[in-house]
């Protein structure tokens, strides 16, 4: 019996969606004792920037219909990465939430969606 690869090429993007947010939610929430990060200015910026940018491209991929909802959608993204700074802020050790942090996972988030508009929904 043939495996429906349509099928398995539409969930892909749904099980890249939620493992990439798992993924993201575990490295933000992890306490980095010995990780060595970039160390040019702004490095981390541009890494909050892309991780958002990433995590709103792979949802509206995989639930195009998010993009209907896309003010609701892209408030729950920026919430996320609000959320996320508060808790490495109050709960987890060795981690500091930043606001610089949050504008970057915002941008990201809404450059992601202004990326999936213009660049990536037509092959939705």
């Amino acid at each position: 019996m043939p495996m429906p690869t349509k099928n398995i090429s539409k969930h892909k993007y749904k099980l890249l969606a939620v493992s990439y947010t798992i993924w993201l939610t575990t490295i933000s929430l992890t306490p980095l004792d010995g990780f060595n990060l970039p160390s040019f200015s702004y490095a981390d910026k541009i890494v909050h920037f892309f991780l958002y940018f990433f995590l709103t491209v792979f949802w509206l991929k995989a639930y195009p219909n998010l993009w209907n909802r896309k003010l609701a959608f892209i408030i729950l993204v920026i919430l996320w990465g609000v959320i996320i700074e508060f808790l490495q802020e109050n709960f987890v050790p060795g981690r500091h939430g930043d606001i610089f942090d949050a504008l970057a996972n915002t941008t990201g988030g809404i450059v992601g969606l202004l990326f999936y508009h213009y660049v990536a929904r037509s092959g939705a």
